[in-house]
Formats: C-alpha cells, sequence, structure tokens
C-alpha cells in the first residue's frame, strides 16, 4: 500500500472514498524546558515547559475517531542550567528526566537536534539508552560505535475509518539533523561519526522506507524553513527535503521559528497560510514548549491504498493548568523535581556583584555590559594562554553576541539583571552554551568579512523614512558578533553583502566602515588575535570557520567557567559599555526594532517607545 494524492479531476470520486483521521503532534526545541520555570530569570513561567503541554498532549490524543502520532524534532537534551547540572553528572537518577517525561507522554518517536551532541557522544548514549520510544536519524553515519539512532522505522496502526471498518495502517518515520554538527562539535565528537546532506540522505533512505511497506512517510527534520535553493550540506533543509517524492508530511524545526505563520513570505515551494512545503503538510512549534504543533490528515480508503484527502496544521499554546494541576502533570513534575531543586540551589550561589543593570534589550543597536563582560573575559584569558608563544605580541580582539536577545524564542528572553548580587544563573543568562574558549588567527580581510556576516542582521534602510523594519527577522541575534578592541560603523543604506542564512549575495555590497584599531584604519594584511567561540571557529552560524593553521589555542575549560572565574576576580561590576561601534548617520531617517516592555526603562536618547506590538513584545523606533 502507498499513499496517493488524489488527481483533482477525480475529486468526487474521492469523497466517496471510506475515511479516516490521522492527527500528527510535533514538540521541537525543547532544549530541557520541562518545567514551567525560566531558570535565567530564577521565576516560574507560565508559558513554556513541555509540562503546560501534557494535558493538551493528552486531550488530542484522546479525542474519539482520531489515531494520534507524538514526535519530537530535536534539541531536547541542552539549553538551560538543569541541562547543564544533569550532563555534569551532579544530579544522577536512572533514567534522564528529559527521557523520563518523553516515556510518561508515550513519544511515538523521537529524532536528534544538533544540541543533543553538546554533551559529547558517551554522555548522549547513555542518555538515550533509558528510551522507551524509538530514536531516528537518516543523515547520521557511526564509524567505530554502534549506532545511537535508527536510519528510519515503521510504526503499524490501526485507524478506523467513516465505514465502520478498521483498516491498517503502516507510518514510516525518517529524522534529520544538520550536518554541521560534526563541524560544531568537532573537538568532542572527533571522526566518530561524520554526517550526510540531509536531500541525499532522503533519497537514499526514502525508497528503503517504500519497500519497508510504509503507506504515509513522515519525515522529522531538525532543520529550518530558508527559501534559498538547495546545495551541499544545506543546514535549513526543510522545503528541498519537502520536493523529495514519498515524503508526505514535514516536521520541522531548530531556528526556533514558527510554522505555519501568515507573516512570512509566501513562495512558490511554501506557502506560510495553509503550513505547506511543495503542497506537503508541514509544522515548526517554535521552542521551549511555547507550542504544540498538530496536522490532522484526512486518509481515504481507495481499494488497496491510501490517499490524503485533506489537511489542517495549526499551533496550539501552552496552557497554564493553574493550582490543580492534572495527574498527569503532578507525575511528571515528581520525575524533575529533585533535579530541579538542586540545580536551584546551584545557580543561586552568588558569585560577584553589580553596580549597575545589566541588560540584552537594546544589543542589537548598542553595546551592552553583558557583552563587554564576556568579551572582557575571554580577551583576559587567551592574552594569558598566549603569554609564552610564538603569537604573544599578536593584539587579541575578543568576539561576542547577543546569545539571549528576543527574536523567535520570544519576549520573555532577554538579560535582565538589577544592581546587586550576581550569580553562577547571571553567568549561564550571559553565556548559556556548552562551548569552549579558542583563538583564532585572523587577517584584516577576514576581520572585514566577519562583520558583514553579522550585519546582515539589519534590514536596509530607505533614508528619509520612518517606520521602516531595522531587524531581519529571519537572522539569529547570536550571528550579531560584536569584535571588541576594534571601532566600526555598518552603513545601512548599502544591502547586505549576506543573506540571514548566510548566504553570499553579492561581495561588492559592503556596509562596514571606518574599520579601525587603536585609531588607525585596518589593513587588509594586518592580522589579529580573535578570542571566540568553538562553535563560531568551527563555521558556526554561517560565519567563516577556522582552518586548523589559524587555530593557536582551545581552552579545556568551558567559556561559562572562564566568564565566572573573571567575575569573581572583580569587586564590582560598575561604568558602562565602551561604544566601540555604531550606525553610520542618516538624517531624518528611524527604523522600528522589537523588544520586551521592560526596556522602555533603559532607552538611550536616539530611541522612542511607541507602544505595544505583536506576540507580547513592546515596539521602538530608533533614529539614525
Amino acid at each position: 500500500m502507498t499513499i496517493r494524492r488524489p488527481d483533482p479531476r477525480s475529486i468526487n470520486t474521492c469523497r466517496d472514498l471510506p475515511t479516516a483521521r490521522l492527527r500528527v503532534l510535533e514538540t521541537t526545541d525543547l532544549h530541557m524546558q520541562l518545567l514551567d520555570y525560566n531558570y535565567f530569570t530564577d521565576q516560574h513561567d507560565r508559558h513554556s515547559g513541555l509540562i503546560q503541554l501534557a494535558d493538551i498532549i493528552d486531550a488530542r490524543r484522546n479525542e474519539a475517531g482520531v489515531t494520534t502520532l507524538l514526535f519530537d524534532n530535536g534539541d531536547f537534551l541542552q539549553g538551560n542550567p538543569l541541562a547543564d547540572f544533569v550532563a555534569n553528572g551532579a544530579f544522577c537518577e536512572n533514567t534522564h528526566p528529559m527521557i523520563a517525561a518523553f516515556n510518561t507522554l508515550n513519544y511515538d518517536a523521537v529524532t536528534l537536534g544538533n544540541h543533543e551532541f553538546n554533551y559529547g557522544l558517551d554522555f548522549l548514549r547513555a542518555t538515550l539508552a533509558g528510551a522507551a520510544f524509538p530514536v531516528i536519524c537518516s543523515n547520521l553515519q557511526h564509524k567505530s560505535q554502534p549506532p545511537l539512532a535508527e536510519p528510519f522505522i515503521i510504526l503499524y496502526r490501526t485507524i478506523a475509518c467513516d465505514d465502520g471498518t478498521t483498516r491498517d495502517l503502516r507510518v514510516g518515520v525518517c529524522g534529520f539533523v544538520p550536518p554541521q554538527i560534526t563541524d560544531w562539535d568537532h573537538q568532542l565528537l572527533q571522526d566518530d561519526i561524520a554526517t550526510d546532506d540531509i536531500v541525499a540522505a532522503a533519497t537514499q533512505v526514502v525508497p528503503r522506507i517504500k519497500a519497508a511497506g510504509a503507506d504515509i512517510i513522515v519525515a522529522l527534520c531538525h532543520a529550518g524553513i530558508s527559501p534559498t535553493e538547495h546545495h551541499s550540506r544545506m543546514e535549513n533543509a526543510a522545503v528541498p527535503l519537502a520536493a523529495v517524492p514519498g515524503i508526505d508530511v514535514i516536521l520541522t524545526g531548530h531556528t526556533h521559528e514558527k510554522f505555519p505563520d501568515e507573516t512570512q513570505q509566501h513562495t512558490a515551494a511554501i506557502d506560510p497560510a495553509k503550513g505547506t512545503l511543495h503542497g506537503k503538510p508541514a509544522i515548526m512549534a517554535g521552542c521551549y514548549g511555547k507550542h504544540l504543533g498538530v496536522i490532522d490528515l484526512q486518509l481515504g480508503w481507495n481499494t488497496d491504498h491510501w490517499t490524503i484527502l485533506d489537511h489542517a496544521c495549526h499551533l496550539t499554546p501552552a496552557a497554564d493548568t493553574g493550582e490543580n494541576p492534572s495527574a498527569l502533570r503532578q507525575q511528571l513534575t515528581e520525575q524533575v523535581m529533585g533535579a530541579h531543586q538542586a540545580t536551584l540551589r546551584h545557580i543561586r550561589q552568588p558569585i560577584a556583584r553589580t553596580a549597575v543593570p545589566i541588560h540584552s534589550y537594546f544589543a542589537a543597536v548598542m553595546p551592552d555590559m553583558a557583552q563587554q563582560m564576556l568579551a572582557e573575559a575571554q580577551q583576559n584569558f587567551i592574552a594569558s594562554a598566549l603569554s609564552d608563544t610564538a603569537w604573544r605580541d599578536l593584539p587579541v580582539l575578543s568576539a561576542t553576541a547577543p546569545f539571549r536577545a528576543g527574536g523567535p524564542t520570544g519576549a520573555d528572553q532577554y538579560i535582565n539583571i538589577a544592581p546587586g548580587l550576581l550569580t553562577l544563573r547571571d553567568a549561564a543568562a550571559i553565556y548559556p552554551f556548552p562551548n569552549t574558549l579558542c583563538a583564532a588567527r585572523r587577517t584584516g580581510a577576514q576581520i572585514r568579512r566577519w562583520l558583514e556576516r553579522a550585519a546582515s542582521h539589519f534590514m536596509q534602510i530607505t533614508p528619509g523614512l520612518s517606520k521602516q523594519p531595522l531587524i531581519d527577522p529571519h537572522h539569529a541575534p547570536y550571528n550579531l558578533d560584536t569584535l571588541h578592541g576594534l571601532s566600526y560603523d555598518f552603513d545601512l543604506t548599502v544591502p547586505a553583502m549576506y543573506d540571514a542564512g548566510g548566504a553570499l549575495r553579492c561581495p561588492t555590497h559592503k556596509r562596514l566602515r571606518n574599520l579601525r584599531f587603536q585609531g588607525q584604519p585596518v589593513q587588509d594584511e594586518d592580522i589579529f588575535v580573535i578570542a571566540t567561540n568553538s562553535y563560531r571557529v568551527n563555521g558556526g552560524g554561517s560565519f567563516q570557520s577556522v582552518g586548523q593553521g589559524d587555530l593557536l589555542f582551545t581552552s579545556r575549560e568551558m567559556t561559562r567557567d572562564i566568564l565566572i572565574r573573571h567575575l569573581q576576580s572583580r569587586a564590582e561590576i560598575s561604568g558602562s559599555p565602551t561604544k566601540n561601534w555604531d550606525f553610520t548617520p542618516i538624517p531624518d531617517t528611524s527604523a522600528q526594532l522589537l523588544s520586551a516592555p521592560n526596556a522602555r526603562h533603559h532607552m538611550s536618547d536616539r530611541m522612542d517607545h511607541m507602544g505595544p506590538g505583536p506576540d507580547g513584545f513592546d515596539c521602538f523606533s530608533y533614529h539614525f
């Protein structure tokens, strides 16, 4: 039996077929957000967490007349202090809390995301050993160890039709991870695994799934929805994947965006209103358990095969059940409460004091203290590490980015530290990833390309206009790098050299202006050392990767631990951040950007508060 799509000429015949309802549910990019708790602010968050989706999942699954499948689309093991605490072995249970939650909710299958590999293969293998569900990854090759995941599975279900007959349905499931994991976490993974291009792997595995008897194929694709044409080892390849013959349903993720979303661009391949990619139903449920993705399929039985007659895709927001949690929520809470309480005790430990507020509300338009502290920690550490080497006389710069600065992750995802004690949780908010610190040798020409890539965060600005968007909504804040130790401007009247995904648009589009070091123009042949993270060194964010000959040093410690020691060495954080970059002035021109409502208390004199915006954000105007 196979899934076939109806010919429009035979639609009347299709209407006479026995029909059945199949529902596909998706969670994605949970990043260890099990409970309704924000570890970075040390407060409850009633709008996120897998626990807030539990009763919704249960209700959707138990609806009469519907056969339901529940999948997770990856990035579930890393992302907050609870994840780090468990991964560091400080709290030991027989089963990892996230895996225990998936078991309790009876997930039908999960695929792996890139952040599953951040703690190494041994930890990942031990964690997945507790899974009572299949783990799938179709473009992952294991060189010397047993596989972490299956290339595909077949789920056997019986499905009730409206003619009173129950029929068999075989659902094939494949999964895909960004092939860049072997670059981004190379220090951890070495050469133990390899990855294939997502689309190339799909063209190989789909015929195998068909041959195994699948009636319908669901692709769990931990990759975003990019309108860019397919290229080898494409990171956000959900759209070209949907074009692979035989795939019927696409679950996407990785970029933390929501789909369907009528505000997104409509193309020949992407219909953000209907929720289709190349005409096939698709879903992306944001991140952190804020939404549940739901795809409802109407299937028709035509003698020996199933036909997809219709579909509906939508996102269901997390729901707070108040002070009377269900038995299911109580069970999930009990499974993680020990680790949760131990994590809170750990992250509340004080490490320093600050006399000034530290926030990231406007990190996209002006320097901020969080990045300045991180830059100082990185720069001091690398300068010391290279002090007895042949590179000790090279000037050391420091690359940082605003990791928690809103964007697709939501209006609650900002750093907001009031004057007073700084704790371990604040250090985790400033640097949430388990990266190591590296020293990269870069020329002036390479630095120019680095900053041009960062400048793609901004839209092109038309002089003389107001209320035009400033930020490209598809550009992640963590790719807006600042290079501390240099001074420079961005001319936003010029089109960006790179698109939001990092693809080169036009090498002659140059936004960077007045690049200087200690007041002197930077020449293409000048040599610098840049203190940056292991993700960026290995090409993360589609920045130019650093070759082994230019990788001068890699720390054994995590960047966050280096930051913590730096903060502990200071009596008190004070002053204001160094203003080392700006926009080239554009007279009588302004643009709009979104930030949290609380940002109105931290505006510069070039900003105005415009009022409430979408999705819990407020709207601000920036004057050039």
